[in-house]
């Protein structure tokens, strides 16, 4: 586990491989009277509500990326998973998706609490503890692209997912659950962990590079794992909202979710060696590339 918080390798390519252990946990009962409908930035679910996000964060990720931000590796890899779901919907993919409407309403809600972190960050608003952390890591420079990622998968999923999922509903109307396209995320994810990775290494952090364990993927696919187990338990969480019966119950749920996301982002962010911020911030302005 320290290996993974400390620094995920950047280059062992895990050759696709992915175990669907959490298709095997049964969804449980929620309500189906929570459906999705118009959120901000998507009244009408289609491909352009993700178009529109993708745009967002490419313009974010270039901004970040000219400046040598720490930041653009969190953009960068949000951008990348946001196209890999784009493709699916599109049909491009792997017809992964099956509520294709859901999911689109999902992703920018999703993506809403991502935008309202960065903005009430920049404005000096308060945001949650666990993006706090990942804010304060990035301006201080000391850790490492793999610290970095981890905490906004951290914050992103284990804080804003289940809220987010809570919000769309977790059942269609007929009672169909919709895990099936909640855990097809993950091989989306999979398929796109490699060249996010090896773009990082390459840009942004030498240290990516120098712990390459090529041809054995071990840190690489347990990267991928704890990114897994971190969506179960945001699915979970999300539950836990929606079958709440009172609303002291459910604060108290939402409580939890902030804690315990809280607690990863400490473990992740310490350890922060210094010079890497200098090391960091020469390896990419040598490396410099917004394509």
């Amino acid at each position: 586990m320290l290996a993974l918080v400390c620094a995920p390798a950047a280059l062992a390519d895990h050759g696709g491989l992915d175990i669907p252990w959490p298709q095997l946990l049964p969804p449980q009962p929620t309500s189906t009277e929570v459906q999705p409908g118009p959120v901000k930035r998507c009244r009408n679910a289609s491909i352009r509500c993700v178009d529109r996000l993708v745009r967002h964060l490419r313009v974010q990720w270039r901004g970040y990326d000219r400046s040598c931000d720490h930041r653009a590796v969190v953009a960068y890899s949000y951008l990348k998973i946001t196209q890999g779901l784009r493709r699916d919907l599109a049909g491009k993919g792997e017809d992964l998706v099956r509520y294709d409407r859901w999911m689109t309403y999902l992703i920018t809600t999703f993506s809403n609490r991502y935008r309202a972190a960065f903005s009430g960050w920049d404005d000096g608003a308060p945001v949650p503890e666990a993006w706090r952390i990942l804010f304060e890591t990035a301006a201080a420079g000391d850790a490492n692209a793999g610290q970095d990622v981890l905490l906004f998968s951290n914050a992103h999923v284990q804080h804003d997912l289940p809220f987010a999922l809570e919000e769309m509903g977790l059942r269609a109307r007929d009672g169909a659950s919709r895990k099936p396209d909640h855990d097809a995320v993950n091989r989306i994810n999979n398929q796109v962990f490699d060249p996010i990775e090896d773009y990082i290494a390459s840009h942004y952090d030498p240290s990516f590079e120098l712990i390459d364990a090529k041809p054995l993927p071990h840190d690489e696919i347990g990267t991928l794992e704890l990114v897994k187990l971190w969506r179960e338990t945001a699915w979970r969480n999300g539950e836990r909202l929606l079958n709440a019966a009172t609303a002291a119950e459910r604060d108290r749920v939402a409580a939890e979710i902030d804690a315990y996301s809280t607690a990863w982002a400490r473990l992740i962010s310490s350890g922060g060696l210094p010079g890497t911020r200098a090391q960091r911030d020469a390896f990419c302005r040598a490396n410099h590339e917004t394509g």
